[in-house]
């Protein structure tokens, strides 16, 4: 499995807890419709995001044109179900509206978050907001004198 795909289920995972908390309270407080809408807004930004490891092993997996023709048109579709899953059952009057679109913003800002704090310890990267990789004197100065 590779390193996005790892990142996007464990992220799903945690949301998904996190979601159940959430959606708990909610049910308590304002009620089951209420409930219901947040899930179905966390649903549909999880899919959203799991979705995106697929977009990328399609684009950078063998890096033919039909490859990337495939995904970038993944993109464009994942887009268009966000907007279909969101706006039908808001068009419709089904649930609380204000409550799925925060259920689904709020998986987007999650996502944010777990790609800036996740990606780089997969890609190799030292280097986190605010802290400078530390390089041994010999290697700066080897790297000074290479050619």
């Amino acid at each position: 499995m590779s390193a996005h795909w790892r990142l996007a289920l464990r992220y799903a995972a945690w949301v998904s807890v996190a979601a159940a908390v959430l959606a708990a309270g909610i049910w308590l407080l304002s009620g089951p419709s209420y409930a219901w809408a947040f899930g179905y807004g966390v649903g549909v930004g999880l899919i959203c995001f799991v979705s995106t490891a697929l977009t990328v092993s399609l684009i950078t997996g063998g890096s033919t044109a039909a490859g990337v023709t495939v995904g970038a048109a993944s993109f464009v579709a994942r887009m268009g179900f966000a907007a279909g899953a969101l706006g039908v059952p808001a068009y419709l009057g089904l649930w609380p509206v204000v409550i799925m679109l925060a259920g689904f913003a709020g998986v987007y800002v999650a996502e944010n978050v777990a790609l800036v704090l996740g990606t780089p310890k997969f890609e190799g990267f030292v280097n986190v907001v605010g802290r400078e990789e530390e390089r041994p004197a010999d290697e700066e100065a080897e790297r000074r004198v290479e050619v």
